[in-house]
């Protein structure tokens, strides 16, 4: 998918959320858990921070945060949403597969659907969990929310399965503490489906978006604002040395 041509046309950046599904214009519910459990701590990392709302989030209730994106539109935009919320992010464009210039700095990383961008690219998937192992500290914490393959109200996806998280995270330095279902919230409108449809060149994705769409019109007259439950992975996990 084009990222960065989705987060730069006009419709996205006068209202992201109409046009981009995992916008839902502030953080997800299940990240904000995070910081209600006690679970980050230390310098955070925000791995695919997007459009910033966790990020802004996490900075809201106190702790330093850097949050990268490969995308130059987003981050333009994640700045301005910064500025607007009254709290400091270092924001940084940067490839989350080098992390390049972040050496053993974060004590805390959460990765909130970036991981699952690299579904069946397991070199990919590999050199990505290594980034995250140079640019953190020992022990340090690593939370992750991905495409699963459960059924949540009759949305199904073809997602990550477990075992894509226990073959790659203990072989580049990662212990699976916790792995286990939860939902993701997104938002969708057939405006959603035809503009993702435009940025998709993965044959695949095309065709995993094909029943999500067919599910989504059966359930959306049920929906509140368009705001569906994803089947999503929750990952945490700590860095041994």
């Amino acid at each position: 998918m084009n990222f960065d041509a989705l987060y730069r046309s006009d419709e996205a950046r006068h209202s992201a959320s109409t046009l981009i599904p995992w916008d839902i214009g502030g953080p997800q519910p299940v990240v904000k858990e995070l910081v209600a459990y006690g679970a980050l701590r230390g310098e955070v990392l925000d791995s695919g921070t997007g459009l910033g709302h966790h990020a802004i989030y996490f900075a809201s209730k106190g702790y330093s945060v850097t949050g990268i994106d490969s995308s130059p539109a987003a981050i333009e935009q994640a700045k301005r949403n910064a500025q607007t919320a009254g709290v400091a992010v270092d924001f940084r464009l940067a490839d989350a597969t080098t992390l390049e210039g972040f050496e053993g700095r974060f004590d805390t990383v959460v990765d909130s659907a970036l991981y699952h961008t690299f579904q069946e690219d397991e070199d990919t998937q590999n050199r990505y969990v290594k980034a995250l192992h140079r640019a953190t500290k020992p022990g340090a914490r690593l939370f992750m929310f991905e495409f699963g393959r459960q059924n949540v109200n009759g949305v199904e996806l073809r997602g990550l399965s477990a075992e894509d998280f226990q073959q790659v995270l203990p072989a580049s330095g990662w212990r699976i503490d916790y792995l286990g279902t939860t939902t993701y919230q997104d938002h969708f409108t057939p405006e959603v489906f035809a503009s993702l449809s435009a940025q998709i060149s993965d044959p695949q994705w095309v065709e995993m978006m094909k029943p999500l769409q067919e599910q989504f019109q059966v359930i959306a007259p049920l929906l509140k604002e368009d705001v569906v439950h994803m089947p999503f992975w929750a990952v945490h996990a700590t860095r041994i040395d």
